[in-house]
């Protein structure tokens, strides 16, 4: 039986004698080399189009998930924390001592910031800015290193803020920053 299988598979090649193995069609190495090529070019295209899709599916269900990143929160804590002030920042850093036994050296640059809208308060601050440092140089010599702790700041902000508009011919002053504030123990 195997013999009249082999005897089909001759194709009628007649320079085979008995028993010979026939001759493989020309060209068959290279048709498998092209069945094997297009092989792993399927399976890459294959590959490639699975994970675009998981990466299409994934961004469509974050973004069906997530809030827009334009979206700005509306709550009246957050609109009035984000007022624009102009910020005179042209004062000199203040050199001078506590009041302690034993004083501490404090070095601090305050910056004024004031309505944007307020054209007439910059000449003003620009005018009584040597006043205004040499207030602030009193003001921090007659306190005490506790006085001025970082746990009091937001205090001292307020209070120099306070005094600061009385020396205005109006109250323009909107907020402080003390761009430096440094404590050393002498």
């Amino acid at each position: 039986m195997s013999d009249d299988f082999d005897k089909n598979l001759d194709l009628g090649d007649s320079d085979n004698a008995g028993g010979a193995k026939p001759k493989k069609l020309a060209g068959g190495a290279g048709f498998k080399a092209i069945l094997g090529l297009l092989k792993w070019i399927g399976i890459g295209l294959g590959i490639v189009i699975l994970v675009v899709v998981i990466v299409v599916v994934t961004v469509g269900i974050l973004n069906k998930q997530s809030k827009p990143m334009t979206e700005m929160p509306n709550s009246e804590d957050y609109q009035r924390a984000t007022q624009q002030w102009a910020v005179f920042t042209a004062m000199e850093q203040v050199s001078t001592s506590t009041n302690d036994k034993e004083p501490w050296a404090v070095m601090i640059k305050v910056d004024i910031a004031y309505d944007i809208e307020d054209k007439e308060i910059a000449p003003e601050l620009t005018n009584r800015k040597y006043q205004m440092q040499d207030f602030l140089r009193n003001f921090f010599t007659s306190k005490s290193i506790k006085e001025l702790g970082t746990e009091h700041e937001r205090v001292l902000k307020e209070e120099l803020r306070n005094k600061l508009n009385e020396m205005l011919s109006k109250p323009a002053i909107k907020d402080l920053y003390f761009s430096e504030f440094r404590r050393t123990q002498m």
